[in-house]
């Protein structure tokens, strides 16, 4: 089943429950992108498993706060076209606008601004 399937479902069992599909959107979108290797600053997998000897799940304990998550899902977005389409298709069953570019760069710099980081 695709990611988009998924949300489908989601959005017609509880179609009131936006802050649950947004919560589930991200983290289906983020396992996407650390299944593609994505990083940034060569920082995050690597660092987190030779750090942990790989007791624990990466994406678990480093991804607990949901806006580095959504940075993550974002930059992940700007970085990778199947990324994008992800995150459009989680929009779209939303029925929210499709996200532009333009429109992610300016999450991303709130989420900056607000103080996140990885």
């Amino acid at each position: 089943m695709s990611i988009k399937d998924i949300l489908v479902h989601h959005m017609i069992d509880d179609p009131t429950d936006m802050e649950s599909y947004w919560r589930d959107a991200i983290g289906l979108i983020q396992s996407e992108a650390i299944d593609k290797g994505i990083e940034f600053d060569g920082y995050f997998q690597e660092k987190w498993e030779d750090a942990a000897g790989t007791i624990f799940n990466f994406n678990e304990y480093y991804f607990d706060d949901e806006d580095r998550r959504k940075l993550f899902v974002y930059l992940s977005a700007l970085y990778d076209e199947e990324i994008m389409n992800h995150l459009k298709d989680a929009y779209q069953v939303a029925s929210l606008p499709e996200p532009t570019e333009l429109y992610i760069k300016g999450v991303i710099d709130d989420l900056i601004k607000g103080g996140t980081r990885f």
